[in-house]
């Protein structure tokens, strides 16, 4: 179920995609460690594995709303040599079993190895991936057939906001789990008329504020 493809451009593809629907819809873009999940920092054993408090319920709702769920992480502790893909797929199959076990399920994740201290040769190719690049989120986009105008971002850091921003997204909410308190004032700071940046303090104040969002069309 959540077992993945290495794409050409060395990006993690969990299988769970299927062709893009020829309607295009809009989407909940998440960020995992701090946010899917409590941080641990570097997350690659299964017994670490938490969802964070309203996660399930988030994720729930927009799964009843047919709102596609992407998961969008970087994960630098492949190219540090901390950590391998099998450990990788071993912590999404754990997330999937919690998820599923209330309910919910994700529509795709995407991750990005690269770190530009750590991959070999990095360049602009590899930052176009790694948050706070846009590259995971075209790339979901364009799978799913996703309306980036109408769809939200949640995160806990300015990459995750900035990523939403420059892929055309309508909005992200900043939340104040995992590095949130770290990253609030740059976060907000990108709030502007073409895009928007609203704060919570965590998922359950992000749910509440996403629905109004959604059922408005925002």
């Amino acid at each position: 179920m959540n077992s993945g493809t290495i794409t050409e451009e060395g990006i993690w593809l969990s299988h769970m995609a299927a062709n893009a629907p020829v309607q295009a819809r809009r989407a909940l873009f998440l960020d995992r460690d701090g946010v899917l999940v409590e941080e641990v920092n570097y997350l690659h054993r299964v017994s670490d594995v938490r969802l964070q408090r309203g996660a399930a319920a988030l994720v729930r709702w927009a799964n009843g709303h047919t709102i596609p769920v992407v998961v969008v992480t970087n994960q630098s502790g492949i190219d540090r040599g901390m950590f391998g893909w099998p450990e990788f797929e071993a912590v999404q199959q754990e997330i999937a079993g919690h998820l599923a076990a209330e309910g919910a399920r994700l529509d795709m994740t995407v991750a990005c190895p690269y770190h530009p201290e750590h991959t070999p040769g990095w360049g602009q190719r590899h930052a176009y991936w790694r948050k706070p690049g846009r590259g995971m989120l075209d790339f979901a986009i364009k799978r799913l057939n996703l309306l980036s105008n109408s769809s939200w971002m949640v995160g806990d850091n300015e990459s995750d906001v900035a990523a939403a921003r420059d892929a055309g997204l309508a909005g992200a909410v900043h939340v104040m789990t995992g590095h949130g308190a770290t990253f609030r004032t740059a976060a907000l700071s990108m709030n502007g008329p073409d895009f928007a940046v609203l704060p919570a303090e965590d998922l359950e104040k992000a749910l509440s504020l996403l629905q109004s969002r959604f059922v408005a069309g925002q």
